[in-house]
């Protein structure tokens, strides 16, 4: 829709909550990038790096923040309408975004810390946004009290006026459809956490802040525990020390990320509940649903465990928004994946000729490392560069074993699946009916081999998913099998 479509004369735009320019003044929400500006500022204006400049500095950052959130609070208003949603705002350049109700894929509640003090939560409305940026592929209504948070999201996802409820056939407003718990987080899931590498990062990178912190410390602030060269002990008591650290800190921020995490079904929609400090409400269309990944990590084979994720057309952000089991027990997951779409059946192999192309790319580098760690030894005296190489080449017979062995695909009646992966093995489980189309590569080794990569093209998740390496004979029957319609694949040269 157009500007002049979304603009209604004499309408009167809603408004989100003055509180919420306390939230951003708080968090410099608006004037964040004011802060590079008033540095080089300060510094032609004559001002030291003293104790007064950065009092200066705090008070006159603080005021254009809560100037620049009092504008922006003034000037943004949002409209659900019966047919669409209308979100304003700018103060110079107005924009105006309308986005129709039945291009809406999901809508998310969440309430960080300073929204829950006071009352206040955030919308974001997931649309199908086609041309529009992904950066830009949402509507956010931010700063909008608990009550008409919910009744937005109810409103929106309904894709029916706002009123009263319509009537039953005795005349009486129909009850709210029961809610059936589908999944529900068991703390002792938290256990697998170290295991994941979503996880890890968080912990791993906060200590290489808090290490590149301490080096920039003036000598007298931080105590010279190590001496000048640190021993070979301290270094292993500092790695032994933390190990057990991380995975503590993975625990932890497994806890407050799916904190009381709830998988419940609504009536149509699949409700996701989570959150310690920052307690969000994820809601989606069950008849957007188009099926589900089953992702299982390294680490997290060696404990069966694993997560689950919907694949819901035209949903944004879907590695969040769409997880449905963040973390637990492989049985669990499977039984939740069943939820989702049927069961297309146990998967089948690739032919020896993919084991063979597994393996060829898992030795090349350990090959090429030892083939030139031989020249290096023998003219600079580096034999650890050929000791290097044949440890990799070593490592890469099971990793290509491990690559070949996750290679898989299968069609039921409505359902068909693909897998592969290695340090993290995907099984992607979709509906017949989302496939719109499927791409067939070949490249030169490929067709030497009568091999083929076939990817089923849907409007879901990634986009596509493929089957690496099946056998070329399998193609058509394959793809005939896993689509509504009569195979059309495009075979696309390497």
């Amino acid at each position: 829709m157009g500007v002049d479509d979304a603009l209604v004369p004499g309408e009167r735009p809603r408004r989100t909550s003055p509180r919420v320019v306390l939230v951003h003044t708080a968090t410099f929400r608006q004037a964040r990038q004011l802060v590079p500006v008033l540095i080089p500022v300060a510094a032609v204006v004559g001002l030291d790096d003293g104790l007064l400049t950065i009092v200066v500095m705090a008070v006159v950052i603080t005021v254009l923040s809560a100037a620049a959130a009092s504008l922006s609070w003034w000037r943004f208003g949002y409209a659900d309408r019966a047919t669409a949603v209308v979100v304003t705002r700018g103060l110079l350049a107005r924009s105006v975004r309308t986005v129709p109700n039945d291009r809406i894929r999901g809508v998310e509640v969440e309430a960080p810390p300073l929204h829950r003090l006071l009352g206040l939560v955030r919308v974001r409305i997931d649309a199908a946004a086609g041309a529009v940026a992904t950066d830009a592929e949402e509507l956010v209504v931010d700063g909008v009290p608990r009550a008409e948070g919910d009744r937005l999201r109810a409103r929106l996802l309904a894709r029916r006026p706002a009123g009263p409820p319509a009537p039953g056939d005795d005349g009486r407003p129909e009850p709210e459809p029961a809610e059936e718990e589908i999944a529900r987080f068991d703390p002792r899931w938290l256990l697998y956490a170290p295991l994941v590498g979503s996880y890890l990062v968080v912990p791993v990178a906060a200590v290489g802040t808090l290490v590149r912190l301490v080096q920039e410390l003036p000598d007298a602030v931080v105590p010279d525990l190590a001496g000048p060269e640190p021993s070979a002990r301290l270094l292993v008591l500092t790695l032994v020390a933390a190990v057990p650290l991380l995975a503590l800190a993975a625990v932890v921020g497994a806890a407050v990320v799916n904190w009381r995490y709830r998988l419940v079904r609504r009536g149509g929609s699949l409700v996701a509940v989570r959150g310690l400090l920052t307690r969000r409400h994820t809601e989606l269309e069950v008849d957007r649903v188009r099926g589900g990944t089953l992702s299982e990590g390294l680490g997290m084979r060696w404990v069966r465990a694993a997560r689950v994720n919907a694949l819901v057309t035209g949903l944004g952000q879907a590695n969040r928004r769409g997880q449905l089991l963040p973390l637990g027990p492989r049985t669990e997951a499977l039984r939740l994946l069943g939820r989702l779409v049927e069961d297309p059946g146990p998967l089948t192999g690739h032919p020896p000729a993919a084991l063979r192309r597994r393996l060829f790319r898992a030795l090349a580098a350990g090959l090429a490392v030892t083939a030139g760690g031989v020249w290096a030894a023998a003219t600079l005296g580096w034999w650890w560069v050929p000791a290097a190489g044949v440890v990799l080449t070593v490592l890469g017979v099971p990793m290509g074993i491990g690559r070949y062995r996750a290679l898989g695909h299968g069609a039921g009646p409505r359902s068909f699946s693909v897998r592969s992966g290695w340090v993290v093995r995907e099984q992607v489980v979709l509906q017949r009916r989302a496939v719109v189309g499927w791409e067939v590569r070949q490249s030169v080794l490929q067709r030497r081999a009568g091999l083929a990569t076939v990817v089923a093209c849907v409007g879901a998740g990634s986009g596509g998913y493929a089957a690496v390496d099946m056998a070329a004979a399998d193609v058509p029957g394959f793809t005939t099998a896993a689509s509504s319609g009569t195979w059309a694949g495009t075979l696309t040269p390497g």
